[in-house]
């Protein structure tokens, strides 16, 4: 397992600020060049397809090293249109950027720092040399057994992202398994009936009230995410083996039959970066991730299996035919657990002890 930290350049020189922002201008030209190119015909990581746009201000190396990055940026752009089913436009890098290990190297620093990045400048021969103090983070996962500093970075104008790489973790085999409805009014539910986050509401309703880009939007953003990276922490991953989560996908647009004020309440709903989270801490935690079915969880009785749309209103479930009383989210986890269980080869609820039938996922 690979992870990225972050950390900042607080130490660097005026000078080699302005050196590595001109330095990351061109690279970012060169690459959205050569994006635009593979874009309207297939290319290769070879000589050929590199000469396509002549570039004098880089190195041969800083060429190969953005040609990578374009075929990969194009690669998963094409792959995510596949799967999500929707158009994709031409895409464009304007942050930071990864520089590999033929122009980037990370090594022990001297005195008072840990660290030093050595970065190809325009020049030859006169590298940009970026001290680095390490971390608690950092040096947290470097005393991990295995863990070993790769070299190259992902590299901004203000701050680098480092990459560890660490020993696969075996999942682990003894545990209780949960079902976990993500959700926009409570960020989180469980087949155990826990609730958390009951203020990502309030949070999105923020987001949505910043002007889109402005600085209260960004500070809002990042409210919101440090909001879900403290409540993701709080599933009881140490008792766990298994945790079933909802496919998603299109879940902000539907089929055709969502409306402009649903939408334009749903938008700053960050589904994906909780799953990421949640699958990310499971890693951590020697627990699986089962993704299932998202249809009908949260309209299907847990008691009598009818499923239908008036047995939900709002946040309250009441079952049109056997008149079961429960949250709407806890019968979405609930569901979520049942279809989990099937995927694993079990049909057995140790919620409600009884056994689910025709369980579709």
């Amino acid at each position: 397992m690979n992870l990225s930290l972050k950390v900042g350049f607080r130490f660097v020189t005026a000078t080699k600020l302005r050196r590595l922002s001109a330095l990351l201008s061109r690279v970012r030209s060169l690459t959205n060049k050569y994006i635009a190119r593979l874009w309207l015909e297939p290319g290769r990581l070879d000589k050929e397809t590199m000469d396509w746009i002549p570039c004098q201000e880089l190195s041969y190396r800083h060429r190969s090293n953005c040609l990578k990055v374009a075929l990969e940026t194009v690669s998963s752009t094409r792959k995510a249109s596949r799967e999500t089913g929707k158009p994709a436009s031409l895409p464009v890098i304007r942050g930071a950027i990864r520089l590999s290990s033929l122009v980037c190297k990370v090594e022990r620093g001297k005195g008072v720092f840990d660290y030093v990045l050595k970065v190809s400048g325009l020049s030859s021969g006169n590298p940009i040399v970026i001290p680095i103090r390490s971390h608690k983070r950092l040096n947290h996962w470097l005393t991990k057994p295995g863990a070993e500093l790769l070299q190259g970075a992902t590299l901004s104008e203000n701050h680098a992202c480092l990459w560890i790489k660490t020993i696969d973790i075996e999942p682990r085999t003894s545990g209780d398994v949960i079902g976990v409805d993500v959700g926009a009014c409570k960020l989180m539910s469980d087949s155990d009936g826990n609730h958390y986050g009951r203020e990502m509401r309030e949070l999105m309703a923020v987001v949505r009230r910043r002007v889109h880009g402005s600085k209260g939007h960004q500070r809002a953003r990042q409210a919101r995410k440090r909001f879900i990276n403290r409540t993701t922490k709080q599933l009881p991953y140490e008792r766990l083996t298994v945790i079933g989560l909802e496919d998603l996908r299109g879940i902000k647009t539907g089929k055709g039959n969502r409306g402009k004020r649903f939408r334009k309440w749903i938008a700053p709903w960050v589904v994906r970066q909780v799953h990421h989270r949640i699958e990310f801490l499971a890693k951590l935690n020697r627990v699986q991730i089962v993704s299932v079915n998202a249809r009908g969880t949260s309209r299907r009785c847990p008691v009598c299996e009818t499923e239908a749309k008036d047995s939900r209103k709002g946040e309250h479930f009441d079952c049109v035919a056997c008149h079961h009383q429960q949250d709407a989210d806890s019968v979405g986890a609930i569901n979520i657990l049942a279809r989990t269980l099937a995927v694993l080869g079990s049909v057995s609820s140790p919620n409600l002890k009884k056994t689910y039938r025709n369980v579709s996922v």
